[in-house]
């Protein structure tokens, strides 16, 4: 995680990490050194004029349909967790030029937060634009809103600078220090199994977190203590993947992966049947409602199978609609990278309960992750999670501490 008061000093660091930790990758626009996801986070918003494009135009249109329902809603409950704005769409993979921001999402804590994915980020060349149509959304919903306005945080699957930009941004970059474990704007964990991962974040947000109201009725979950922006690393998700407090069985959660999440490895051309609104599966390939049905999954996979340096494949989850549901995906969405001949999957949530379904989320997404690894010729691979708010219901606090302080008995 890097961690910065300013974005200039954000941009610095992050182009320092990719001449330092990047890899030397093709594509249409040319070489480029790329870098593994990176999580970076700016304490404050610094608005600008935007120059009208491509990019600009289309986030423009797509936030101005919907920023009247997210003012709204965060006006009547500031507590909610799921304002965030779908920018990616289904047919974005059949573009030659698909979007670069897929979500944005708000949070409030004391103040307006606002966090975006990138897929993939010219840090050189487009780090100040992206910023600053961020900042800009930032302070107007916030100043609509009648909050204070606050940090901006960027998930950037794919940082990456050119080769022939390259003198210019080790003119620009500095020597970058990842920061690890708990701060108030974001939390970065680094675990080597699926099973230690939860249960350090139970830990942190145990120990470390803010007790709010939720949208829930029932009576175990009407509060929640939370922490804002986790991110994790899980270096082995093949090794000591399930904890032996789980609060669920192999069976569930392999029964969750295949039919939740997976629904089957072939690509398909009609809508996956669904037994509830909707399931992750549905919406990733050929989701009923879209105007264009696309298999994600399968196209996701196919440009791998072309190109491991490919930056696009991405699959969204979540869609415009979901800002008037009242159950809204938790999973925004999930994209595939490789770094040195090993998969990434990276999974962004809107929201997630720790206790309740975080270990079952990512066993399954880590599943479909080896999956198409070994689908596009990978032996290895690596997970990445993250939950814009990671909470635990007040109800099933008592629950956690026995798991993470069990009482030991004296003979």
């Amino acid at each position: 995680m890097i961690l910065e008061k300013d974005f200039e000093d954000a941009k610095k660091k992050v182009i320092g990490k990719v001449i330092e930790s990047g890899e030397i990758c093709g594509s249409r626009f040319g070489k480029s050194i790329n870098s593994e996801p990176t999580f970076l986070i700016v304490e404050k918003s610094e608005p600008g004029q935007i120059i009208p494009d491509f990019f600009s135009d289309k986030y423009f249109e797509r936030v101005s349909r919907v920023i009247e329902t997210v003012v709204k809603k965060l006006k009547e409950k500031p507590y909610t967790r799921r304002m965030s704005i779908p920018i990616w769409r289904p047919e974005e993979h059949y573009s030659s030029n698909p979007v670069a921001i897929t979500e944005i999402s708000f949070l409030f804590d004391e103040k307006l937060h606002l966090t975006a994915y990138f897929r993939s980020l010219d840090c050189l060349n487009y780090f100040d634009v992206n910023f600053h149509f961020l900042s800009n959304l930032l302070e107007e919903v916030s100043s609509r809103a009648e909050f204070d306005s606050g940090s901006i945080a960027m998930l950037v699957a794919v940082p990456h600078v050119y080769e022939r930009d390259l003198r210019r941004a080790e003119m620009q970059a500095e020597s970058f220090e990842e920061i690890h474990g708990y701060t108030e704007l974001g939390t970065h964990l680094v675990e080597d199994y699926i099973s230690s991962a939860w249960h350090s974040a139970m830990e942190i947000i145990y120990s470390r977190g803010k007790i709010k109201e939720t949208e829930w009725e029932f009576e175990r979950q009407k509060r929640s203590k939370f922490v804002h922006r986790l991110f994790i690393e899980v270096e082995r998700p093949e090794e000591n993947k399930m904890h032996d407090k789980a609060p669920f069985t192999e069976s569930y959660w392999l029964e969750y992966a295949h039919s939740y999440v997976i629904y089957e490895l072939q690509k398909i051309s009609e809508p996956v049947p669904k037994s509830e609104e909707y399931t992750y599966a549905e919406r990733a390939r050929c989701c009923e409602r879209d105007e264009i049905r696309v298999d994600q999954l399968f196209e996701a996979i196919e440009k791998l199978k072309a190109d491991r340096c490919r930056r696009d494949c991405y699959v969204g989850i979540s869609r415009i609609w979901d800002l008037e549901i009242k159950d809204p995906p938790c999973l925004r969405g999930y994209q595939f990278t490789s770094k040195a001949g090993k998969l990434n999957g990276i999974f962004y949530m809107r929201s997630n309960d720790v206790y309740g379904a975080m270990h079952a989320n990512m066993l399954a997404f880590a599943l479909l992750t080896k999956y198409v690894a070994e689908m596009t010729g990978m032996k290895e691979y690596k997970y990445w999670h993250f939950a814009l708010d990671a909470h635990i219901y007040e109800g099933f606090l008592g629950i956690v501490k026995e798991i993470l302080y069990p009482d030991m008995r004296r003979f």
